[in-house]
């Protein structure tokens, strides 16, 4: 228990606290076309998360990639509704469009530079959370191994050793599990000696998120699907939600 609730304090807390960085002189309510947005977070925040990411060894993320995924509680709309902004001085940039929850975060010198407030516009009963997720490189079938599951959880071991050091590293907790996201009408099932079992039979209209452990699964399994998996991501072994509440 030691372990694990060191390593989750560490992490959590330097992920949300990058994210939530700004200076100090920065005002907490902004007017943006005539509603007041609270500041949430700044562009230096932010950048640093995707740039330390980006840093670690190759070994470490060669298959995988990082995003925020973006949720409206309590009702789960799409985070487009709560108009979360780069506030900059060349005018607003969303970071959430349409129906996509996926954060699209531009980079670049001059926004660094410049580090524009991150706000949102939302009312105080409804709040954003984000999920830190970590996806595995687009598959060119729907099909993986067990072994290919543990080389992807290996990689994001070896991105904490990296981050923490050795020996903070061993205080954190190891990943164990994948989110894999088997879309909609599709049949995720586990082939264990030739012999097939259904994990998932998704006849919803909206992709099903599947906790896999795949060393609860004999060598040589293969977790295949009949539809291309909507995503699949490594689960960080901590919390990976985080909101950002507007201030009542």
């Amino acid at each position: 228990m030691r372990k694990a609730s060191i390593g989750t304090v560490l992490f959590a807390a330097l992920v949300l606290m990058s994210f939530s960085a700004a200076p100090a002189q920065t005002t907490e309510t902004v007017t943006v076309t005539g509603q007041h947005a609270m500041r949430v977070g700044s562009y230096k925040g932010i950048h640093w998360v995707y740039d330390r990411f980006d840093r670690l060894p190759e070994s470490a993320r060669k298959d995988l990639s990082l995003h925020f995924l973006g949720d409206i509680l309590p009702d789960h709309a799409v985070p487009s509704e709560a108009h979360v902004v780069l506030h900059a001085k060349g005018g607003d940039i969303p970071l959430f469009v349409g129906q996509d929850r996926d954060m699209h975060f531009p980079r670049s010198d001059a926004l660094l530079a410049e580090n524009p407030p991150v706000l949102l516009t939302l009312p105080p009963d409804r709040k954003v959370q984000l999920e830190l997720a970590i996806e595995v490189a687009p598959l060119p079938t729907p099909s993986f191994t067990k072994e290919q599951a543990g080389v992807w959880m290996g990689e994001i071991n070896a991105a904490i050793r990296d981050f923490f050091g050795v020996i903070l590293a061993f205080l954190a907790p190891d990943a164990h599990r994948l989110k894999v996201d088997v879309a909609p009408g599709a049949r995720f099932e586990a082939v264990e000696n030739g012999t097939a079992r259904l994990l998932v039979d998704n006849q919803g209209a909206v992709s099903y998120t599947f906790i896999l452990r795949p060393q609860d699964y004999q060598d040589g399994t293969v977790f295949r699907s009949d539809r291309p998996f909507s995503m699949i991501r490594v689960k960080v072994p901590t919390n990976e939600f985080f909101t950002l509440k507007r201030k009542k």
